[in-house]
């Protein structure tokens, strides 16, 4: 490309200011509307913890607002505090709500970013564009403190009145556990802990900070010092080429080996592409669970060579009506337990294919005629479903993305061979829930089914003690009723069969099958001895 191709329009000095560089914040207040700001409110106490990056404020409320419930704040107040001048009321405890009413609403805050140093603010005046680096970038929620000390006063008040005195003196078991040496890993992860951090940030103080309304006189005077004053210093001449300038611009993040990535689950493009294929498919279609092969390419960027990206995606993905699914070994991985009820991987992985194979056959399948197959929770099923496909009101479940007849028509070997795959995956499946639900038949039902059976009445019972012609013709119409029961459930959805229960105590049951392939039975019923 040509210099002239890309002229230069205009150029802009660039200065930087470092006088609050390690004092500035950005306040975002993400639940907050767009067009109704905090900028008017009055703020009664604010506080800091700078080492930990926390801001808390406290914002006194409209207590002449037309939809400020007074009633209902004096509840409050009272629930928290506990009614002024009652003789439970703590005097060493300091009131919430000093004015018994709840007057005021807590801002407390969330880092949003762990590390800010590619982010400042700028200040564009008179052509010049003057920029500040940020210290840090905090999220500001209401928070409910006061909601934790109501429902401590309760308890305390239910315990003085007693009424809570079941866990007193009650023999407690203590765990004894030796510490071992810790590896730099190991203290390196655990200071990154959600529980570490936690009470690190219960050990800092806050410090009480002066607040100011940013249209005050303090809040222009130190806004002003976001304006560098030393505009007359400059900084040789960037000399870098394109590619290393947009490299310092968005730095990679540098890791401590490229394969560590591989079983990470939040990882960006980037990072991904630091990887093998094999792998950058196999982490982008855990997390999307469902692609179609153009996305593939499009994410991957690998345009170029689709027929080696189309070796590798048939080693952790199985084509469902056109578009790519990751395997269920890939989800579910071997010695592993579903994160909803702890069911195992191996039938979690079984449930998976049959679901998937449905939907190689039909565009809906229906959940209630699926976990009369598949025998697993509803929690699990609904998991899997929702991997891969969405709820239609009166027709069931439908696949999320359409048919593609692009991917069919450009790879018909690969249909074709993908094909003969969920064929024999059927067989397979159809031998595995047949052999599940053999083994999960229980004897001992059948064993107290039959005993009931044989409980009859006095009448039923000829002379010698063997069963009458009656009690016979009754045990017969139960068995044809039982059987009947059964073929009618045998056929499960896209012909898939389950294996039938026709077990009855003292009868032989020889099968037989019609011109129809109708399965019928014979029962020849022998007198029981006595």
């Amino acid at each position: 490309m040509q210099e002239d191709d890309d002229p230069v329009i205009q150029e802009i000095p660039v200065y930087l200011s470092k006088v609050l560089a390690e004092k500035l914040f950005l306040y975002q207040y993400p639940v907050r509307p767009r067009g109704v700001s905090y900028d008017d409110s009055r703020v009664i106490q604010s506080c800091i913890k700078p080492e930990h990056q926390e801001v808390k404020l406290e914002l006194a409320l409209d207590l002449r607002s037309t939809n400020y419930d007074t009633s209902k704040g004096e509840q409050i107040a009272c629930n928290v505090d506990g009614i002024a001048g009652s003789k439970n009321e703590k005097k060493t405890e300091e009131k919430f709500f000093k004015n018994d009413i709840m007057d005021k609403q807590i801002l407390q805050s969330t880092r949003a970013l762990p590390d800010t140093s590619k982010y400042a603010v700028a200040m564009y005046h008179d052509r010049e564009l003057h920029i500040t680096p940020l210290r840090g970038i905090v999220h500001l929620r209401p928070s409910f403190p006061y909601l934790d000390k109501s429902d401590k006063r309760a308890k305390e008040e239910a315990k003085d009145q007693g009424e809570d005195l079941s866990g007193e003196d009650e023999a407690q078991q203590v765990t004894v556990k030796f510490a071992q040496q810790e590896t730099e890993r190991k203290k390196r992860a655990r200071e990154r802990s959600f529980g570490y951090l936690s009470k690190k940030s219960a050990e800092e103080p806050w410090f009480e900070t002066e607040f100011h309304n940013s249209h005050s006189e303090k809040a222009e005077l130190e806004r002003g010092k976001l304006y560098c004053t030393k505009v007359d210093e400059r900084v040789n001449e960037l000399s870098l080429g394109v590619e290393e300038y947009l490299k310092y611009l968005v730095p990679i993040e540098e890791t401590e080996n490229p394969s560590a990535l591989a079983g990470r689950s939040d990882m960006s493009l980037s990072h991904l592409k630091l990887l093998p294929v094999v792998d950058q498919v196999r982490n982008l279609l855990r997390e999307a669970k469902l692609l179609q092969f153009s996305q593939l390419v499009t994410l991957l960027g690998l345009t170029d060579d689709t027929v080696s990206l189309l070796r590798t995606v048939q080693q952790v993905a199985v084509l469902v009506q056109g578009n790519w699914v990751v395997r269920s070994d890939i989800l579910y991985p071997k010695d592993t337990a579903s994160s909803v009820s702890g069911v195992p991987a191996e039938l979690m992985c079984r449930g998976r294919d049959y679901i998937l194979y449905l939907f190689t056959q039909n565009r809906y399948v229906d959940r209630l005629r699926v976990s009369g197959v598949i025998k697993l929770p509803s929690e699990e099923i609904r998991e899997i479903l929702d991997q891969i496909s969405r709820l239609r009101v009166n027709k069931g479940w439908e696949l999320r993305l359409p048919f593609d007849k692009d991917f069919v028509s450009r790879y018909p070997e690969v249909v074709q061979r993908q094909q003969m795959w969920w064929e024999a995956k059927q067989k397979q499946l159809t031998e595995a829930l047949r052999e599940g639900s053999t083994g999960s038949s229980s004897p001992g039902k059948s064993r107290r089914k039959s005993n009931r059976d044989s409980s009859v009445s006095d009448n039923e019972v000829s002379g010698d003690g063997r069963p009458s012609p009656k009690r016979n013709q009754r045990r017969k119409a139960k068995c044809q009723e039982s059987l009947s029961s059964d073929e009618s459930g045998a056929e499960s959805a896209h012909g898939m069969k389950q294996p039938q229960n026709n077990c009855v105590m003292g009868a032989k049951v020889p099968r037989r099958t019609n011109k129809q392939n109708i399965p019928t039975a014979v029962i020849s019923v022998e007198p029981m001895e006595t």
